[in-house]
C-alpha cells in the first residue's frame, strides 16, 4: 500500500519480521507476502483481476506500408521472394555498372557475392531463369534494401511473357490502393533513376510519375540481357523507390457509392498504327462518351499477320452507367455511334465493325 498522507502514515501499523537463518527461501518482500498468504489461507483471499492500463504501441509506418504493399501484390497473384543482397562482377558488368559505382564486400564468401546490390532486378531475373522450366508463367516481387551509395528500400516485381500493359495495370492497382493519385507514365525519352537505360527495351519502357516526381520505372527487359542470362521469352519489370512510395501513401480514400442502376457493356475495336499509344485512344473515347462512361478496359492488343502492315488492333470494353437512372439501349447506341465518329475523324484510325 502507498501511504499518501501524514494521517495515513501516523495511523498505519507496522510489522517487524525477522527471518530465521534456515529459511533460505525468504529473501525478498514478495516471499514474505507469500508466506502470510499461506498462513492466512489462499482460499480466503478473494480473486480479483489486476488493474493496469494497456497502452497500444505507436504505429511503425515503415512496417505498416510494407505489409500493406505486400498484401496487395499477393492478392493479384504475385509471390514474394527473398534474395541475397549481393551480386557478382559478371552481373555488374552485364547490367552496365562500373567498379567506382559499386560497394565492394571486403571478405565475400564467394565470387557471386563480390558487390552489394544496387538493384533488385538482377536477382529477380535469376529467379526467373531457375523457375522458368517448372512454371508456364512467373509472377514474383521483392521488397528489400539496395545500396547505390546510401542504403534504401526498393520494390521490384516481374512477370514472364509479353505483359507490359498487364503489369502497368498492376502498378495502377497498387498505387490506387495505397491512396496515391495524380499517377501518369512518361514515355518520352524515359530515363530510369536506379538502373541503366541499356537493360530496358527502348520501345516498351516508361517512367512512373506522381505529379512531377519520378517514383519508379516500368518496362520490358532488353533481349540482350535475357539472351545473356539464357532466359526464354520476354520479361516485364516494375522498379519503384519504396521510400518515396511510403511517403506518398495515404489511408484516406474518397468514398463513391455504388450506383443502384445496372451497367451496360459494349465492345469496340480500333485499328491504328503501331506507334499510336493506348492512352490516345482512351482519351478520345472518354471525351466523346462523356460522364455516362463509368470505365474503359483494354482487353486485347493484336498485331498478327492478318492485319495490314504497321497496324495493330486495340479492343476495349466500354462500361456505361448512370447515377440516377437505367440507360436505354437507344441512349447507349447514340453514345457508341458518337464515339465511333470521333475515332474515325483520324483517317489513319479505323473502327472495326
Amino acid at each position: 500500500k502507498i501511504l499518501n498522507t501524514k494521517h495515513e502514515i501516523q495511523n498505519t501499523k507496522y510489522l517487524s519480521v525477522e527471518v530465521p537463518t534456515y529459511r533460505l527461501d525468504i529473501s525478498i518482500p514478495e516471499d514474505l507476502v507469500e508466506e502470510v498468504g499461506r498462513i492466512y489461507g489462499y482460499d480466503k483471499i478473494p480473486a480479483t483481476f489486476p488493474v493496469s492500463s494497456l497502452i497500444p504501441p505507436k504505429r511503425n509506418l515503415d512496417i505498416f506500408w510494407e505489409d500493406v504493399t505486400k498484401n496487395i501484390l499477393k492478392e493479384v497473384g504475385f509471390v514474394e521472394v527473398y534474395n541475397y543482397s549481393f551480386f557478382s562482377q559478371k552481373e555488374a558488368k552485364l547490367f552496365g555498372y562500373k567498379e567506382n559505382e559499386l560497394i565492394e564486400v571486403e571478405n565475400p564468401q564467394n565470387f557471386e557475392q563480390k558487390y552489394l546490390r544496387t538493384s533488385l532486378i538482377p536477382n529477380l531475373l535469376k529467379n526467373l531463369k531457375r523457375n522458368q522450366k517448372h512454371f508456364s508463367e512467373i509472377r514474383i516481387f521483392e521488397l528489400g534494401k539496395i545500396f547505390p551509395k546510401n542504403e534504401k528500400r526498393q520494390l521490384s516485381g516481374l512477370i514472364s511473357g509479353d505483359k507490359f500493359y498487364y503489369l502497368k495495370g498492376v502498378v495502377d492497382l497498387l498505387l490506387n490502393k495505397l491512396g496515391i493519385s495524380d499517377v501518369w507514365y512518361d514515355e518520352y525519352q524515359p530515363t530510369p533513376e536506379l538502373s541503366k537505360i541499356s537493360i530496358w527495351h527502348p520501345q516498351k519502357s516508361a517512367e512512373i510519375k506522381v505529379g512531377n516526381e519520378e517514383i519508379g520505372f516500368l518496362g520490358e527487359i532488353s533481349k540482350k540481357i535475357l539472351d545473356n542470362l539464357e532466359i526464354k521469352g520476354e520479361a516485364v519489370v516494375f522498379d519503384i523507390d519504396f521510400e518515396k512510395l511510403a511517403k506518398l501513401a495515404s489511408e484516406q480514400h474518397e468514398y463513391q457509392p455504388i450506383s443502384r442502376f445496372p451497367a451496360a457493356i459494349r465492345d469496340i475495336a480500333v485499328l491504328v498504327p503501331r506507334k499510336v499509344k493506348v492512352v490516345e485512344v482512351l482519351n478520345k473515347i472518354n471525351i466523346a462518351g462523356g460522364p455516362l462512361i463509368r470505365d474503359i478496359d483494354l482487353f486485347d492488343i493484336y498485331e498478327g499477320k492478318e492485319l495490314p502492315q504497321g497496324k495493330k488492333n486495340l479492343a476495349f470494353h466500354i462500361i456505361y452507367q448512370a447515377e440516377n437512372r437505367t440507360l436505354s439501349s437507344k441512349e447507349i447506341d447514340e453514345i457508341q455511334n458518337k464515339i465511333i465518329k470521333s475515332l474515325e475523324k483520324n483517317p489513319k484510325w479505323q473502327v472495326r465493325k
